[in-house]
């Protein structure tokens, strides 16, 4: 006898926070059907803009991990008081053996700070976020945080690190640390999950290398490729792997070139490639000590960056209405 398939409405209404996150991913042997999706200013006197976009990822033994992206709109200005419509009608999701459907959507707006550190008790619940600058922030305002790692270490079973807020929400700020203008210092209310969070700097994933991007002051000078590089941003302590044997010792020095190195950063949840050096990092342009070697490997000091997620104040929030239709 034929199973009736399984239908759904659900409505999703989550903050637009500040650079990408992944709203909705269609389920497991679903197809579903975005009927409307809007985003709302609820800033005040703010023209923030966004991005969305259906992402199709192959699931298929031979492409997997192969991506395309799909734009809906393309940085919608929301003006003040306003919403823009992005979907009525039907948006097609599908989720299969062969594809993995979801919505991505990308906030641009103003007052977006870096945050450099977040220390959470488990116990109480409350977080307590500095950031590089000053955040501007008043008690009871509504903020947005995004992509910020934490160590969960053996208290997990299933991972280390993990990305804060998921899935995304919005804050109310609960004191300033300092006084309201300068403060670079608040809490907030992040809910109790009884497991230590040791935040992390942000996490870089080494993608690629030029040629010859690491030279080192031997006589003559030699030139170097590494194949592998593995960066702690709380130390500034960097190990580069290579083919070969280097032959180098810790009386020699390396200088990297400007932006020879490839990476994807946890601060944008690895979703694009930076280079490395910047011509405004501590370790362009200059000479630096190799502090330990393997056969293959070097350790250098490049510069900690303390740097990992974004905060803002809350100035768009989306909703989408779904229905689910069961395939199996």
């Amino acid at each position: 006898m034929a199973v009736a398939p399984l239908n759904k409405f659900i409505t999703i209404a989550v903050p637009v926070s500040p650079g990408e996150q992944t709203v909705y991913t269609a389920p497991p042997g679903v197809s579903s059907i975005i009927l409307y999706a809007s985003v709302s200013n609820v800033g005040v006197n703010t023209y923030p803009s966004m991005t969305f976009t259906h992402r199709r990822e192959s699931q298929a033994s031979k492409t997997k991990g192969n991506t395309r992206n799909i734009r809906v709109i393309k940085n919608g200005e929301i003006p003040p008081n306003d919403a823009l419509v992005i979907v009525d009608g039907r948006l097609v999701l599908q989720r299969d053996a062969r594809i993995k459907d979801s919505i991505v959507i990308n906030g641009t707006q103003s007052g977006i700070t870096t945050i450099t550190n977040v220390g959470y008790s488990s116990i109480t619940g409350i977080a307590t976020v500095t950031t590089i600058n000053a955040h501007g922030f008043n008690v009871s305002d509504e903020v947005t945080l995004s992509n910020i790692v934490f160590n969960c270490g053996d208290y997990s079973s299933s991972i280390t690190t993990s990305i804060f807020p998921e899935p995304q929400r919005g804050f109310t700020v609960d004191s300033i640390i300092g006084n309201v203008g300068t403060s670079k210092t608040f809490t907030i209310d992040a809910g109790i999950v009884n497991i230590p969070h040791t935040y992390v700097p942000a996490q870089h994933q080494f993608v690629s290398a030029t040629t010859n991007a690491i030279t080192a002051n031997t006589s003559p000078s030699t030139q170097f490729t590494p194949t592998s590089a593995d960066y702690d941003g709380a130390t500034g302590i960097c190990t580069f792997g290579f083919a070969a044997n280097h032959n180098l010792t810790t009386s020699n020095t390396i200088q990297i070139a400007n932006d020879s190195l490839s990476f994807r950063c946890s601060m944008d949840r690895y979703l694009s490639v930076h280079t490395y050096p910047r011509a405004t990092d501590p370790v362009s342009g200059i000479s630096t000590d190799i502090i330990s070697k393997t056969d293959d490997t070097i350790t250098v000091n490049v510069g900690a960056s303390p740097s990992g997620g974004n905060v803002g104040p809350l100035q768009m929030e989306l909703i989408m209405s779904i229905l689910e239709n069961s395939t199996t």
